[in-house]
């Protein structure tokens, strides 16, 4: 149970990373600067890192003290497994939904 809250976790911090990219894009380093590189100065500061992840942070702490707790993760690990399984039931763009 850890290890699948982990890697929902994980998957779901990344997310903001890899949305809206161009399917060509030309590597994972180009799709990383592009998302990441905010003020677009060919470098990516530690603000700029830890935005997405504070933006992140600040969605799951649903009780606002500046901490989470088991529950706001249990309930943030529920919400992201359904839309992973909406996702996987409308397919991905080009390809035929699951289960249809």
């Amino acid at each position: 149970m850890k290890r699948s809250l982990l890697l929902i976790l994980i998957a779901t911090l990344s997310t903001p990373l890899f949305a809206q990219q161009p399917p060509n894009a030309a590597s994972m380093s180009d799709m990383f600067m592009q998302q990441m590189d905010a003020d677009k100065d060919g470098k990516v500061s530690k603000g700029e890192y830890l935005k997405p992840h504070e933006m992140q942070f600040s969605h799951m702490d649903t009780s606002g003290d500046g901490n989470l707790d088991k529950g706001e993760v249990d309930a943030y690990a529920k919400k992201v497994e359904q839309q992973m399984q909406q996702m996987r039931q409308q397919g991905a763009p080009g390809q035929p939904p699951q289960g249809r």
